[in-house]
């Protein structure tokens, strides 16, 4: 049966000998996951099936403690490429009292005979902040790999080492693209965007 949280609920499917839950799925991106008490089997897996979180109880069924991860892929229209320097895309929507970690960014792009012009380095940040200007979570990647010719091609990022970054900089804080300097204008190409993630 479903356990009530706040606006929505995280809906259990399997249980143990115990009657606890040790699988389910939550249907609302950016939730969290609740902890009450003989509930939840410690093992217990939650798939968000809106964000692709994962989750996971390292606790007790008495005390449930949750972690998490996943992947998120988001498909980029030329207008989001275009737009995006001044109105970042959302990639991982923010999850209350949680730090979303960036493993990996994968951007793939298709570009087409009309190429995109200008713009600037690209970058998965975190918080919406326009013209790339947000917490950085991997280094940037090359204008040139939006504004290129007509093809398809893939980048890879791996994370920048985050040190002392201030709590209110990333706690809550969803993961959104943009990109630096100028807007890319006039091409017709699409992306996609793909980040693996763990939560602290």
């Amino acid at each position: 049966m479903p356990i009530a949280i706040p606006s929505t609920t995280v809906q259990g499917i399997d249980t143990d000998k115990n009657g606890y839950y040790i699988t389910g799925t939550a249907p609302t991106a950016g939730m969290t996951i609740p902890t009450t008490a003989n509930t939840f089997a410690a093992g217990c897996i939650i798939v968000n099936t809106a964000d692709g979180t994962q989750w996971v109880n390292n606790g007790t069924a008495a005390a449930p403690v949750w972690s998490g991860s996943g992947t998120k892929t988001v498909s980029l229209s030329a207008a989001n490429l275009i737009a995006m320097y001044a109105t970042p895309v959302v990639v991982v929507a923010p999850i209350a009292g949680f730090n979303i970690v960036v493993d990996s960014v994968d951007f793939d792009i298709t570009r087409t005979a009309t190429a995109f012009t200008g713009g600037g380095v690209v970058a998965v940040q975190y918080a919406a902040t326009a013209n790339g200007a947000g917490t950085a979570t991997t280094a940037t990647i090359a204008a040139t790999v939006v504004t290129g010719a007509a093809g398809r091609t893939v980048t890879a990022r791996i994370p920048v080492v985050l040190s002392d970054v201030a709590t209110a900089s990333i706690t809550g804080i969803g993961l959104y693209i943009s990109n630096q300097t100028a807007a890319f204008a006039a091409g017709t190409g699409t992306a996609t965007v793909t980040v693996k993630y763990h939560l602290v």
